[in-house]
């Protein structure tokens, strides 16, 4: 049987640290230790067939995404010797043959930007595993994780007072009352605005839901009220009967009357023998349209909750090794962020796939996920089909495969616990009333052709040149990207928006664009031309900055993805070969606010040496610029 090529590389490994004539970055065995735990995480969670197969992004991937997730570590000077050790074994690698040097290099420019990050990134709360943060707590009490009789004691008291609290309503309530999506998710004080239908419109549409119906004539059919065991469920004569009484197949049966408990359409009597029409199944038909929007919202979170508990809760030998639990709350995160183009079910599907198997080695995962799989199907279609039915999204089938998009129903939904956990996303006033500003800030949550019904709404209660001037005001005064969109907008207003480009020629920020738009219109009407419209080199430098800060190449933070081979491919696009020294330097000397920024990331991530040079010099420069302005 051929030798697992993780297990010859870490041998191999292990014998050159004892043998090279290469200085090693710290004492060999630790740096044997360090690779033994880095290549079992290759082996289990990267796709490669061995480590001479390390490619671009996959050291990325281990140091900052697995690692922190799979590694527990306790003192930040624990993670010193991991990056030496990688680039110790890419030597290894080399030196053998088995990887090519430009491969070594560009591996090595990649552990480069990795290593200011991976400290940061292992000692996140938010990127630990369940394992991480078991230890976590652990030492927080004081307990003595090489003491294993102490870690024992320890985690038969943390699951005693699991037990304890699963049980207290109560604290339940509390939990949840902590539960902050903002928190949770790293959102912004303040997201796009948006339009959504009126309330009789939507509640029109949420009487229409089929899972409601269900909901409803499940309640119906409970009459005066149905005898149920101790764990609240029908007698098994009865949920045969209850299905095909509804229609329904028994599995689908069950879930519906697990989620019928959660949303209070049924409830059981003081002595909990029986169950009886809920108080909420009495007040649908009755309730007036914001009441109706209320119930609706109220069965949406619990098939957001709830909808996979109640299927591991069918059938816990199943379920026993996946952890279903938050993941559809990080799904709805996922939809809502994705609305303008839509979420891919695949993707859904990996997301819980993925967070349900998290803690469990690989082998194990893929049994456990594909018995769930074999007897019950995709978790995430479960969820995405009771959202479909509840109305919240739409599935549809695209030639990239199913996608899943968010409902106005939907989006209100999550807008409503959005604002609750303190994130500001205003709802557009009617075109008339619509600031050109409101009109580009939805931009970044809406698709193309929803923008362009918006910029079509709201020029119809605008003359062209009103709306140019107003366009250009928020260009002058916005962010790049913004100032793009807006001047992209005005640009095809025509003739009749001269006046207002005429302006625009005063504003630096707009000047380089305005000579581009009247040169294009004096072509058309060379009598109407105006004179000096070669644009100069801070124009060019402007337009140059704010095409790339756009694009976020100004983005110095750590958790910035930026990869070099798409940055020299977006430069080659913008400056022409052989021009870098002389547009950097257009661009250190103009005023724009992102150009020190912009210069910075092209010098510290652009793979020609000389290019990157030539920008960090240019930057500095401008950064210096900048300072002495704001003295």
């Amino acid at each position: 049987m051929a030798e697992d090529p993780f297990d010859a590389a870490l041998a191999g490994f292990q014998r050159w640290t004892e043998t090279t004539t290469r200085k090693l970055s710290g004492d060999p065995d630790v740096v044997v230790d360090e690779m033994e735990a880095l290549l079992q995480l290759m082996r289990g969670y990267l796709e490669i067939d061995g480590p001479a197969d390390l490619g671009e992004g996959d050291l990325k991937e281990l140091l900052l995404r697995i690692y922190p997730r799979k590694m527990a570590v306790l003192d930040p000077e624990d993670t010193e010797d991991t990056i030496p050790a990688v680039r110790d074994f890419l030597a290894y690698l080399t030196e053998r043959g088995e990887m090519r040097e430009a491969t070594r290099r560009a591996l090595e420019r990649e552990l480069d930007q990795i290593a200011p990050r991976f400290t940061g990134a292992v000692m996140d709360p938010s990127n630990w595993g369940m394992a991480s943060i078991l230890l976590h707590e652990m030492a927080a009490e004081g307990v003595d994780v090489d003491d294993q009789a102490a870690v024992d004691r320890w985690v038969d008291g943390y699951n005693a007072r699991l037990a304890l609290s699963g049980g207290d309503e109560d604290d339940d309530e509390e939990e949840e009352e902590f539960f902050d999506l903002k928190e949770a998710f790293g959102l912004p004080d303040q997201m796009p605005p948006m339009r959504l239908p009126e309330v009789p419109e939507m509640a029109a549409t949420a009487r229409l839901a089929p899972l409601i119906a269900e909901l409803r004539a499940l309640a119906g059919w409970l009459g005066a009220g149905r005898a149920v065991d101790e764990d609240a469920g029908l007698a098994d004569g009865d949920v045969a009967g209850a299905a095909a009484a509804l229609g329904l197949l028994v599995p689908r049966f069950e879930h519906l009357w697990e989620l019928a408990l959660e949303t209070e359409f049924i409830e059981l009597d003081e002595d909990e023998t029986r169950a009886v029409p809920g108080e909420i199944a009495q007040e649908w038909d009755e309730a007036d349209d914001d009441e109706v929007l209320g119930i609706w919202e109220t069965v949406f979170e619990a098939v957001i909750d709830a909808t996979l508990d109640i299927a591991a809760s069918l059938d816990p030998d199943r379920a026993e090794d996946l952890d279903f639990f938050g993941h559809g709350a990080a799904l709805e995160m996922m939809f809502f962020l994705a609305r303008p183009d839509g979420l891919p079910v695949a993707e859904a599907s990996e997301v819980i796939r993925s967070g349900a198997t998290d803690e469990l080695p690989p082998d194990r995962a893929e049994e456990a996920w594909q018995s769930w799989a074999a007897a019950h199907g995709d978790p995430a279609r479960l969820l995405l089909e009771q959202l479909a039915e509840l109305g919240a999204v739409q599935l549809a089938e695209t030639e990239d495969g199913a996608l899943a998009r968010l409902t106005p129903l939907g989006l209100a939904a999550i807008r409503t616990q959005l604002v609750e956990s303190g994130v500001e996303i205003p709802l557009l006033p009617p075109p008339e009333q619509m600031t050109a500003a409101q009109l580009i800030a939805m931009a970044g949550g809406a698709s193309e052709d929803e923008f362009s019904t918006e910029t079509a709404a709201w020029l119809a209660h605008r003359t062209a040149e009103s709306a140019a001037r107003e366009l250009l005001a928020v260009a002058a005064a916005s962010d790049p990207a913004s100032r793009i969109l807006a001047v992209g907008v005005a640009a095809e207003l025509g003739a009749s928006a001269r006046p207002a480009w005429r302006d625009a020629l005063g504003r630096l920020e707009l000047r380089g664009y305005a000579k581009a738009i009247l040169a294009g219109l004096a072509e058309g009407d060379p009598a109407r031309g105006t004179p000096s419209l070669e644009p100069a080199d801070d124009d060019l430098a402007w337009i140059i900055t704010d095409a790339l800060a756009a694009e976020g190449w100004d983005d110095l933070s750590d958790d910035a993805e930026h990869e070099p081979a798409a940055l020299a491919e977006r430069l080659g696009e913008t400056i022409p070969a052989g021009r870098e020294p002389e547009v950097f330097e257009m661009m250190a000397r103009v005023r724009h606010p992102d150009a020190a920024n912009v210069l910075t990331v092209i010098g510290r991530q652009h793979p020609d040496r000389k290019i990157a040079k030539l920008a960090r010099k240019s930057a500095y420069k401008a950064a210096s610029r900048q300072a002495a302005q704001r003295q």
